[in-house]
Formats: C-alpha cells, structure tokens, sequence
C-alpha cells in the first residue's frame, strides 16, 4: 500500500469519525419536562400563572395548570419555548434554550423563564425521588421438615394408610 492510498483512507476514516459525531450531536434525544412548580431564585419566589399553554419547537400547545408537569420529546441541544399566559395578563414569551448533550431528562421551569430569571436556572437535570421502602410483610412459614409434612399430609409418606 503506497503512502497516498494509506493517506486517502485515513481522511475517509476521519471523515466518517467525524460525520457520526455530528450526527449523534445534532440527533440526540431529551425527554423534557415542562414544569409550573413555584421555585426560588436568588431568595425570590416564581411562580406560575393559573393558566398557560406551552408549545416546545412548534408543536401543538398544551394547556397547563399550576404545579403540573407535561413530558415532551425533543432531539437535538437548540429548542424553542412559546408561553402564552391565559389568565390574568395576556402575554406571550418566546424564548431559546440549549440542552446539554448528555443530559438525557431535563426539567424546564416555566416560572423562572416567566420571572426572567438567568438562562441557567431555566433547565436542570431531572432526578427521579427516591423510592420509599415499603415495611416487608412479614410471612409465617412452616418449617420444612419430616415431621411437619407428616403432619401436613399423612397420605404423602404412606403413614396412617392399611396395609392390603
């Protein structure tokens, strides 16, 4: 193999090194979760509107309430929010986030891009809580031996039967 084909097929190589990063990049999926929860900020306490309705990209705006959470499934790190306020006053913020790459679950708070809070406080990484550990039932079991199962059963070993 001459130096020019080993050369030719490294930055072919490279070339598909390359093109399956960007891939993965401008691909990769986020599961979002849109939250209304109230949250503090700095000391200062945001909070949602009665009722919004939120759009992720273009999609069909969902209405939401106070303290609910909507799951929506975006690809790609570059996302728009549309929030339109229904109750008190009208308003309509359309904003820009970015989601880290490898930040699989994320929670976007709606009060805090309401509050203008700072971009970085807008998404954080979703932590599922932790489960509760239910007391164990306590169960009664018989000891496995000989004489437990004669007693159980006398027609499982024989005893107890006439002779022919």
């Amino acid at each position: 193999m001459t130096s020019r084909s080993l050369f030719q097929r490294s930055c072919v190589l490279l070339g598909f090194i390359a093109l399956s990063v960007y891939l993965f990049y401008i691909g990769k999926g986020h599961m979002l979760l849109i939250d209304t929860n109230a949250v503090t900020i700095n000391g200062k306490e945001l909070r949602s509107p009665e009722t919004i309705e939120v759009s992720i990209d273009g999609k069909p705006a969902e209405s939401m309430g106070r303290a609910e959470r909507i799951l929506v499934l975006v690809g790609g790190p570059k996302h728009s929010i549309t929030i339109e306020v229904l109750s008190g006053e009208d308003k309509t913020v359309e904003k820009q986030f970015t989601i880290p790459t490898f930040m699989d679950s994320a929670v976007v708070s709606v009060p805090a891009i309401l509050g203008d809070a700072p971009p970085e406080s807008w998404i954080t990484t979703f932590t599922a809580p932790p489960v509760e550990e239910a007391p164990a039932e306590q169960m009664q079991h018989e000891q496995d031996t000989p004489e437990a199962a004669a007693q159980a059963s006398p027609d499982a070993t024989g005893a107890g039967q006439p002779k022919p």
